[in-house]
């Protein structure tokens, strides 16, 4: 994890992990089930499912306004020395890129709706409405995993739709949880809140649209 070292982290330091290999172990794995990289994963599964040309431009446009551009400004608040770093590991770092998420998803939501858009795609939208308001709340006096929010979520989106089918990849829940908590970036229960709230927002999601 690239981390920025001219800020001064008077409270909370970033926690320092041996280079063994399940320290590596858990570092690929958060790499691979960063709540970006899993949510795009998902809206590439969706826009494949359907597979026609409307799904594919919308599902583009959802990740370049919902996932790529808030992806971006870390990128940019990192190269600025404003953030330590990418998976802002600091509480009160987190406030901006947070509002700027939720701003991107209430915008991306409001097109996909009025244009009647694949219905999955307001899902997802809807949900991370849900969910990124949920972790901006919560990360005023405490701080839970993104990761397992994101993971659990599109777990439970799979499972809506696939059904039982879906099952396996909730096995995927406890292995991010782990790795987050074995690299010290979340407490246990900081991922187990996360991965509530996941299955929570996408609920929500899914009664409110259906």
């Amino acid at each position: 994890m690239e981390i920025n070292p001219s800020l001064n982290l008077s409270n909370e330091i970033l926690p320092i992990v041996p280079q063994r290999w399940h320290y590596r172990l858990a570092e690929w794995i958060s790499r691979l089930f960063s709540p970006p990289l899993v949510a795009t994963v998902a809206l590439a599964a969706i826009a494949l499912a359907d597979f026609s040309r409307a799904a594919l431009a919308w599902a583009f446009l959802t990740l370049l306004l919902m996932i790529l551009t808030p992806a971006g400004y870390l990128v940019y608040l990192h190269q600025r020395g404003q953030i330590t770093d990418l998976d802002v590991y600091v509480r009160h770092q987190r406030t901006r890129p947070y509002l700027l998420s939720i701003g991107c998803s209430l915008v991306t939501f409001a097109l996909l709706n009025t244009a009647n858009a694949p219905y999955l795609l307001q899902i997802v939208a809807a949900a991370a409405i849900f969910q990124t308001s949920g972790l901006f709340a919560v990360n005023l006096k405490w701080k839970i995993s993104a990761h397992t929010a994101a993971t659990a979520g599109f777990s439970s989106l799979f499972f809506w739709v696939g059904g039982i089918s879906a099952l396996p990849v909730w096995l995927f829940i406890p292995v991010v949880a782990w790795s987050r908590v074995h690299l010290k970036r979340h407490t246990l229960y900081q991922t187990i809140a996360g991965s509530l709230w996941g299955v929570i927002s996408f609920t929500l999601a899914f009664w409110l649209l259906q």
